[in-house]
C-alpha cells in the first residue's frame, strides 16, 4: 500500500476541557477501525487523553487545536497541531520543571508529556513553519513472536534479485532471525507479521536474492530516515559459500534504487558483514544498555552517494578536536566555526524534543528552542528519564545551527560523550552523544 492511501482522520476543535470525550473516543474509535487491539487502543487513549488535558489547562488553552489520527498499517500515530505565537513552549518538555505543594506532592499538571509517554511505544515533538508545534503519540499494533527454525537454502545455481511477496518477506525474517545475532538485526525481525505490514505500509523497502528453486537466500530492508540519508538492515545471507557475492548484489541493487533519489548517503546501524565494510566509513559505536545484561554494541557505516558538496559547520572549541578527527577520517570537506561567548544577554527557556521508544528502552533528545536554562534543563531531562528506567539517552546536535554549539559544554559535562558523526542527517551533519553513568564508567 502506498503511502499516500494511508487513512487520516482529521478532527479540529479548541482546546477546551469540555472537549475530552469527543478527542478521546475519536482516535479510540479510529483505532479500532485501523486495526489496533483493545489494549493498545486503551494505551493510546490514555496518552491522548494526558496530552489534550495538558494542552487545555498549560499550552494552548482555548487556542484552536488540530488532532490527526493516522492509520500506519502496523502502528496508529495521534498528532496535534496548534500555533505556538506567544506562548511559553517550556512545559512541552518531556522532563518539565514540576512544582511542589506544602506537602511536598509533586504537582502532576506539569508531567502531561511524560505520564503520556509511559503507554506510548513513541513520543515527537517538532516545531514546524509558521511555528506550529506538532506533538505525536504513536502506538504499534501487538504481533506475535514467531522463531521457527528454517533449513539453510541450497546455494547452488544463479541467484535473482526481486521485491518478495509477503510470504518470502516472512521467510526473509524468519531466516534473519534464526541466523544473526541481537545486536546483528532490529527486534523486529522477529515479529514477522510486523515487517510485512511496515512493507505495505510504504515506509520501508526490500528487496530478496532467491535461487533457482525459489527459496530465499538473502536480503536487504531500507528506508528513507531523512530526504538526505537512507538507512539499510542488512544485507543478510544464508548462504555457507557465495553468501558475500549475494550480499554485494543486494547492496548494489539497493544503491541503484536509491540513487534515483536525492539521498546523499546510505547509512547502516547494525553492522555489515565483514566482506562488504570495506565499501563502507565507519562510524562509529553505540552501546545499547539493557537491564542486567551485558550491552550490545552497535557498529554504524556510511557510503556516499554523491560527491561531498562540502560546507561550514558550528562548533564549541571543546568538540574541536574530536571533529577535525571525524571529518578527516570520513573525508569531508568542512569550515568548522567556533562560537564565542561574549557576554550576550540569554534569556527564555529551552525546549527539548524527545524521541521515546519504549521498546528499545531509549530516549534521543535533540535541541529545539535555546534558551537561558540550558543546565538545569539537561540536568531535569536525565534525573526523570533515569527514574523513568531508560537506560539508553541520546542528544543529538545539529551542526548546521550555530546555537545547539552552545549546549555542546554543557551535555558534555553532563556525563554525554560525543560517539558518531552523521553527514548530512539534519541542516548539516549531525553529532550523536550517548549518556554514560558515572556508575557506567
Amino acid at each position: 500500500m502506498n503511502t499516500n492511501s494511508k487513512r487520516i482522520v482529521c478532527l479540529n476543535l479548541q482546546a477546551l476541557p469540555a472537549y475530552l470525550p469527543i478527542v478521546t473516543q475519536t482516535v479510540a474509535s479510529s483505532a479500532g477501525v485501523f486495526g489496533l487491539g483493545k489494549a493498545d487502543c486503551l494505551s493510546l487513549e490514555l496518552a491522548v487523553e494526558e496530552i489534550f488535558q495538558y494542552l487545555c489547562n498549560s499550552a494552548c488553552p482555548g487556542n484552536e487545536l488540530k488532532i490527526e489520527c493516522l492509520d500506519g498499517i502496523y502502528y496508529t500515530q495521534a498528532t496535534f497541531r496548534f500555533s505556538a505565537s506567544g506562548m511559553n513552549l517550556r512545559g512541552l518538555n518531556i522532563a518539565p520543571s514540576v512544582t511542589f505543594n506544602y506537602e511536598g506532592e509533586c504537582d502532576l499538571s506539569e508531567m502531561g508529556l511524560l505520564l503520556a509517554s509511559r503507554s506510548v511505544d513513541h513520543l515527537h515533538v517538532t516545531i514546524e513553519k509558521g511555528n506550529l508545534v506538532s506533538l505525536s503519540v504513536v502506538k504499534e499494533k501487538t504481533y506475535p513472536r514467531i522463531s521457527d527454525d528454517l533449513p539453510l537454502p541450497e546455494t547452488s545455481g544463479e541467484i535473482r534479485l526481486e521485491t518478495p511477496d509477503p510470504e518470502r518477506l516472512k521467510q526473509f525474517c524468519l531466516l534473519v532471525g534464526n541466523h544473526y545475532s541481537e545486536q546483528e538485526r532490529p527486534s523486529f525481525f522477529d515479529h514477522p507479521g510486523k515487517v510485512v505490514d511496515m512493507v505495505a505500509g510504504g515506509d520501508y523497502q526490500c528487496l530478496v536474492a532467491m535461487n533457482p528453486r525459489k527459496a530465499v537466500v538473502g536480503g536487504i530492508l531500507y528506508f528513507s530516515r531523512t530526504e538526505k540519508i537512507v538507512q539499510c538492515y542488512g544485507p543478510y545471507f544464508f548462504q555457507t559459500d557465495q553468501g558475500t557475492d549475494t550480499g554485494a548484489a543486494l547492496l548494489d541493487a539497493c544503491l541503484s534504487r536509491i540513487a534515483r533519489g536525492r539521498a546523499l548517503g546510505l547509512l547502516s546501524i547494525s553492522g555489515l558483514p565483514h566482506g562488504l565494510e570495506a565499501n563502507f566509513e565507519p562510524l562509529g559505536d553505540l552501546n545499547h544498555y539493557r537491564d542486567d545484561v551485558t550491552p550490545i554494541k552497535r557498529s554504524l557505516f556510511y557510503r556516499h552517494l554523491h560527491e561531498d558538496p562540502g560546507g561550514e559547520v558550528w562548533s564549541h572549541a571543546g568538540l574541536l578536536e574530536y571533529l577535525e578527527r571525524a571529518y578527516e577520517r570520513l573525508v569531508l570537506a568542512r569550515d568548522i566555526r567556533i562560537i564565542r561567548d561574549m557576554s550576550e544577554t540569554r534569556a527564555g527557556y529551552s525546549l527539548f524534543a524527545a524521541d521515546v521508544n519504549r521498546e528499545r528502552s531509549e530516549v534521543t533528545l535533540r535541541p529545539l528552542l535555546p534558551g537561558a536554562d540550558f543546565s538545569a534543563n539537561v540536568e531535569r531531562h536525565i534525573r526523570f528519564l533515569s527514574e523513568e528506567r531508560f537506560r539508553n539517552l541520546f542528544f543529538e546536535l545539529d551542526l548546521g545551527v550555530p546555537w545547539h554549539a552552545e549546549l555542546i559544554p554543557v551535555i558534555i559535562a553532563r556525563g554525554f560523550k560525543p560517539e558518531i558523526v552523521l553527514p548530512f542527517a539534519g541542516q548539516s551533519d549531525l553529532v550523536v552523544f550517548q549518556y554514560h553513568d558515572a556508575a557506567e564508567s
